[in-house]
Formats: C-alpha cells, sequence, structure tokens
C-alpha cells in the first residue's frame, strides 16, 4: 500500500480550472448595443433606473440617450448592471414600422 501525501488527495473540483475573472467581453456587448440602438435599462447602484439607448461609451462613461428626457452621462462605475429593455424594444420596433409606412 503507497501512502499518499496530502498533496495527492486533489478533488475533481479543484482540478477544474477555474472560470476567469473577467472575460473582458462587456466592450462588444456594449458596442452591439450602441450600434443597433436596442432600447436598455441600466440599474445604477443606488436602485435608480434609466432607460434608454447607448449612443456614446468609452472606458469610464456610457451615454444614455432618452425619449422626451435629457440624455445622460453615466459613469459605468456607478452602474449596477444593465439589460435589454424587453419593452422597449416592441416599442422600438413599432415607431420603425410606422416610419417605413409613412414612406
Amino acid at each position: 500500500m503507497t501512502i499518499r501525501t496530502p498533496n495527492e488527495y486533489i478533488s475533481r473540483r479543484e482540478r477544474r480550472q477555474a472560470a476567469p475573472e473577467q472575460t473582458f467581453r462587456e466592450a462588444e456587448y456594449i458596442d452591439r448595443l450602441s450600434k443597433s440602438r436596442t432600447p436598455v435599462v441600466v440599474k445604477l447602484i443606488d436602485g435608480e433606473e434609466v432607460k434608454g439607448w447607448i449612443e456614446y461609451y468609452d472606458k469610464d462613461i456610457i451615454r444614455i440617450t432618452r425619449d422626451a428626457q435629457p440624455n445622460l452621462f453615466i459613469y459605468k462605475s456607478r452602474v449596477k448592471y444593465l439589460y435589454e429593455d424587453p419593452a422597449g424594444n416592441s416599442r422600438a420596433r413599432e415607431a420603425r414600422e410606422a416610419r417605413e409606412a409613412k414612406a
């Protein structure tokens, strides 16, 4: 019988490579949202929600363009998370269809 050292008792979970802390895909996602003018909801760390679409972004800020309200520059450090606005997508589609019908 061989005697194993504590280092030889590595569980299967510990042998797996951990997922990376960051994937650096944030810029790609925000770029796609910006180019397609996808309506988004931005949840800030203080709980406030801002709705609009991303017109501009860089490493520190996001510019949110809103309908009938002032546009906002938001520091990324103040953003808790953002997601595509399901209600906004249908409104944007309806507005686009109305513009096409007029033409």
